[in-house]
């Protein structure tokens, strides 16, 4: 009875193993997996290949314990054309042959690229736009020149240089104009005050025991002076008899002592 059931199970085994590689293909120098490749009995390892005589080559992945025997993951290489049986590239360790059972691999000589369509059956497909650098061109040039446009329509012009500063007048220049209005009668009251402080300021520069007196005490001592009498009376006696007659010769002589004299001489009180 219990031969019976060893022998069932191995029929059964085997039968597992056919469904599983029967129908296997493979073409020619490429690479096949196998996996869950069902063996009973002990484990199983590739036949030594002599002198590369073989027509498949073997390579075990992977070993898995099942009922009775073991399960593989293979990789197999086949060398030549044909339907080959994979016990006969197997045995046990022990260098027994494995039971004869139908496990055969067809390689054949079919690659696998002899399945696309030949080139004439292929529509062309037209490329999609790639870039769009020239739109990209054109827009930047049309904004370029539409900035240039408006640069030169709406710029504003550039306000004209600033003129130069009007030289301060010199003090000899202010005497001679507030001294000839004195000539001729007409030298304002607030005129007058600017006459009298220029003076004053002028000598106080030059002598140094009038520094610390007031202006009406400064110009009390400079009717005295010998250089800054004669124009500070001539003015006193214009500024009550003015004389028209006057020219401007004669008013110069009176300031040639105020000659070349700074800005900072002028009104210093």
């Amino acid at each position: 009875m219990n031969r019976l059931i060893l022998l069932f199970i191995f029929f059964f085994q085997i039968s597992d193993l056919r469904s599983q590689t029967s129908d296997l293909k493979s073409p020619l120098g490429f690479p096949t997996t196998i996996t869950d490749l069902y063996i009973p009995g002990a484990k199983v390892e590739p036949i030594p290949q002599k002198n590369r005589e073989g027509s498949l080559v073997i390579r075990i992945l992977e070993i898995k314990p099942a009922a009775d025997g073991f399960r593989y993951d293979l990789e197999v290489y086949g060398l030549d054309p044909g339907t080959h049986q994979l016990s006969t590239y197997l045995h046990y360790p022990n260098g027994a042959a494995l039971p004869a059972f139908d496990s055969q691999i067809e390689i054949t000589t079919r690659h696998p690229l002899d399945s696309l369509p030949p080139p004439e059956t292929l529509k062309p497909n037209d490329p999609d736009r790639l870039g769009g650098y020239r739109l990209l061109i054109g827009i930047l040039g049309i904004l370029w020149l539409l900035g240039f446009l408006i640069i030169l329509l709406y710029r504003k012009k550039l306000p004209p240089p600033p003129a130069p500063p009007t030289p301060e007048p010199t003090l000899h220049e202010k005497l001679n104009r507030l001294v000839s209005s004195a000539s001729k009668g007409d030298l304002p009251d607030n005129d007058r005050a600017q006459l009298e402080r220029l003076i004053v300021g002028h000598w106080k520069q030059k002598l140094p025991n009038l520094q610390n007196l007031s202006p009406a005490k400064a110009l009390i001592q400079l009717r005295t002076h010998p250089d800054a009498s004669p124009l500070i009376l001539k003015i006193e006696q214009w500024l009550h008899a003015p004389n028209p007659e006057l020219t401007h010769k004669d008013i110069l002589p009176l300031l040639d002592s105020y000659q070349g004299n700074s800005k900072s001489q002028i009104e210093k009180p």
